[in-house]
């Protein structure tokens, strides 16, 4: 005896398995709905042969003539209920005799990859002697066996033209019910071109509108940029520094004579103006812009610069159009000539006084218009009048001045007849 070998499970057992299903399992293929052969299993040359012309893997086109009714019929039933249909005692003539058949069309579902496939199995049925040994070579016999075969192919023709006539009528109503979706697309399709042709025309109508309000725009957008063009040279060309403010004192735009009294850079623009030191003797700038604000009131002011020069401010509401409060402005002149200018008078009118307080003669000094100037103290003491209370009237009315002598009426009374423009006596 030999010994037994250790075998492993895996090919061991695949071998055996494939070994069994070749033997002892009943011939079978694999079709699709269309009859399509995808896959054969066994001896299958009993039930099936090869059809005659191109090679073709049909199943119907390669079943024996007995076995083609059956099978039609079953595939037929299997895709139209997804369900197993089964034959038994389906006869079929083979070299030994007459043989008894079970054919089983099953309808896979198991994986994606066979859902939708048929499995057709042939089984051989234990089959009578008789029936097996039956011949059919007596005239009688044979008529039976032909007319019998020729009503089974005619029971079978009709079948298949009822199948077919009943899949054109499905066809056909596929076909009525696709025309209908169709002609509802197309009505559709139309509504919807007669839409869009509708929204072109106002499309059209809006682009116009558009085009003129562009065109308005460009226009106004010119006058704009003329004004700011004008605007610009204008605060350029202009020797009074200017500032503009919103309303929380950030800067919008200045002149570049600004820079003179405040340090401002172009890139300043943006930023509160209480973040810049200036060279003004003038600590109350900030609440002087909150007041000008809060009352909408202008403040005017003179100011000294560090540096010795003076400015007359001008501090006020920045008003649009609308008359809406949107910020202030500032406005520094320089007034530095009239400053040193009345420093001067001064002085000449100071040294002017002394000269007239010095002289001993009474002594008037008059206007063009005869008005009193100045009176000396000498002139007072002797005539008897306030030099500080006949300061600007007229030579005429001196006369009838309270406390005014009438020596002193009688010496000016020449002088105002000949309007003279100064009397010594």
């Amino acid at each position: 005896m030999h010994p037994i070998a250790p075998r492993k499970d895996g090919p061991f057992a695949s071998l055996v398995q494939k070994v069994l299903l070749r033997t002892y399992t009943p011939p079978a293929v694999v079709i699709n709905a269309r009859g399509e052969i995808l896959y054969v299993n066994g001896r299958t040359g009993r039930y099936l042969e090869p059809a005659p012309g191109l090679g073709s893997m049909n199943l119907f086109e390669m079943a024996r003539e007995d076995l083609n009714y059956e099978l039609s019929g079953l595939v037929h039933k299997a895709n139209a209920t997804h369900e197993d249909a089964v034959a038994d005692n389906v006869r079929v003539k083979t070299e030994s005799g007459y043989q008894l058949l079970r054919i089983t069309v099953k309808y896979l579902e198991e994986v994606d990859t066979l859902a939708g496939l048929l499995l057709v199995v042939f089984e051989d049925q234990p089959t009578p002697r008789k029936v097996r040994l039956s011949k059919t070579s007596l005239g009688d016999g044979m008529n039976k066996d032909a007319a019998a075969a020729l009503e089974k192919e005619l029971h079978y023709t009709k079948r298949r033209l009822q199948i077919t006539i009943e899949e054109m009528e499905s066809s056909v109503e596929e076909l009525k019910s696709t025309n209908e979706e169709l002609q509802s697309a197309n009505e559709e399709l139309q509504s919807t071109n007669e839409e869009a042709m509708t929204n072109k025309k106002e499309m059209q109508s809006l682009n116009e509108e558009l085009m003129t309000l562009n065109m308005q725009y460009l226009s106004k957008t010119e006058e704009l940029s003329m004004a700011a063009n004008d605007m610009k040279n204008l605060l350029d060309a202009t020797e009074i520094a200017t500032i503009f403010l919103d309303n929380d004192m950030v800067i919008k735009r200045f002149t570049p004579s600004v820079s003179r009294i405040i340090k401002l850079l172009p890139s300043d623009a943006g930023r509160p103006i209480t973040h810049f030191a200036s060279n003004l003797r003038h600590e109350n700038l900030a609440a002087d812009i909150q007041q000008v604000l809060d009352r909408l009131v202008s403040i005017d002011s003179n100011i000294q610069t560090t540096t010795g020069e003076w400015y007359a401010m001008r501090i006020l509401p920045y008003r649009t159009l609308d008359n809406y409060i949107s910020g202030t402005v500032i406005t520094f002149t320089d007034i530095s000539g009239l400053k040193h200018l009345e420093e001067q008078l001064q002085e000449t009118s100071r040294f002017a006084n002394s000269i007239i307080e010095t002289v001993r003669e009474p002594l008037l000094v008059l206007d063009q218009h005869l008005h009193i100037l100045t009176a000396s103290r000498s002139f007072a003491q002797i005539f008897g009048v306030d030099a500080d209370a006949v300061r600007h009237l007229s030579l005429a009315k001196l006369q009838g001045a309270p406390g005014t002598s009438p020596s002193c009426a009688a010496t000016c009374k020449p002088c105002w007849i000949n309007r003279p423009r100064s009397l010594t006596t």
